[in-house]
């Protein structure tokens, strides 16, 4: 679930690897993985994905340990944006983060691809303290409400607010992280917040209250996926393949619904409690939930998000996402485990075709 993070550009950088042999001319030293989220604290642990059960396992590392290749997780508090200045700069490989940075970085002529879809129908979750006159989000017109810019959480608020013929001018926003979120909601400081799931506790230990969700709304979530610079693909094609590969074998785990109950543990390492995964994730079949593929309703909600963030005047100019999105790695990746229709294909609605 990328996005959730703080203020601010620091990051927090997780090493693991093994002794180096000499390493082959095609190969690189290093395989530099961004993720534009932490856990609470600052933790290197996020949930919500397939991709954090991988980090949680190591499997990337142990696909490349044999290779003596290091494999560095940087976990950016500064969330997207700050993805994107590390991409720009060169310092990073791969991205694990959310829809509207991704956009508005490519737009900008960061050249990428996304080569994995990791999350959609990601819900925003709008709460206000518990003492608050509040019923609806009409109600908070004129209001202090925060929301975190510049990450998808801000796309999906105005794609809310549209559907409901409000606006941003309606309203007070005022820019925070979720994590300084959280804290102003509650103590007071702020009217409500536009959120993830991480205001679930809040709401839980009788501190706020929801007044509105997307929840189960599919064309109103937010996506998150793994890009890869373009620059990196074209030097090494193998390299990105086997990220992918393992990449998909912790989401052949996650997909099956015996181990829901394992997946909500391990994304509780992030700090968040599994109670909180449940209430996003519960009503929905894992293998939608988190498919990987780049199917019609990927594709097509990225088309309906790029047209949105133009709108809003955060995108300079429009471009190809059919192109953007890469499924090379991802088909050869299908053929190589055998996972060929593992994972549903779905409709522009984001319902299963079969």
């Amino acid at each position: 679930m990328m996005g959730r993070s703080a203020t601010g550009i620091v990051c927090v950088a997780v090493s693991l690897f093994t002794p180096a042999p000499s390493l082959a001319v095609d190969q690189p030293r290093e395989i530099r993985i961004g993720v534009a989220s932490t856990g609470t604290g600052g933790r290197a642990a996020t949930g919500g994905s397939f991709a954090a059960i991988a980090a949680d396992r190591h499997a990337i590392e142990g696909e490349f340990a044999s290779d003596g290749i290091k494999v560095r997780y940087t976990y950016f508090v500064g969330a997207g944006p700050s993805v994107n200045e590390s991409l720009a700069s060169g310092q990073i490989d791969f991205a694990l983060q959310g829809d509207l940075p991704a956009l508005v970085a490519r737009a900008g002529g960061l050249r990428t691809k996304i080569i994995l879809a990791v999350d959609r129908f990601g819900a925003i979750f709008i709460a206000v303290p518990a003492g608050s006159s509040a019923k609806t989000l009409e109600d908070l017109k004129g209001k202090r409400v925060a929301v975190f810019k510049g990450t998808n959480l801000q796309l999906a608020f105005y794609n809310l607010l549209s559907s409901r013929g409000l606006k941003e001018g309606d309203f007070r926003i005022i820019s925070m992280s979720t994590f300084d979120g959280d804290a102003a909601l509650a103590s007071g400081d702020i009217d409500a917040q536009v959120s993830y799931n991480d205001l679930v506790p809040l709401v839980d230990s009788g501190k706020a209250r929801f007044v509105y969700s997307t929840h189960g709304d599919r064309k109103l979530g937010r996506l998150s996926h793994l890009l890869v610079t373009e620059d990196f693909a074209a030097r090494y094609p193998d390299i990105v393949q086997r990220t992918v590969t393992a990449l998909l074998k912790a989401a052949d785990w996650e997909a099956d619904g015996k181990n829901r109950e394992a997946v909500y543990r391990i994304w509780a390492k992030s700090g968040l409690p599994a109670s909180a995964w449940k209430v996003e994730y519960d009503d929905y079949d894992l293998r939608d939930r988190s498919s990987p593929l780049l199917d019609d309703f990927y594709r097509e909600q990225y088309k309906r998000l790029l047209r949105s963030a133009q709108e809003l005047k955060l995108v300079r100019k429009s471009f190809d996402i059919d192109t953007w999105l890469d499924s090379t790695f991802l088909e050869r990746g299908l053929d190589t485990l055998h996972l060929k229709g593992r994972w549903r294909n779905l409709d522009g609605n984001g319902r299963p075709r079969e």
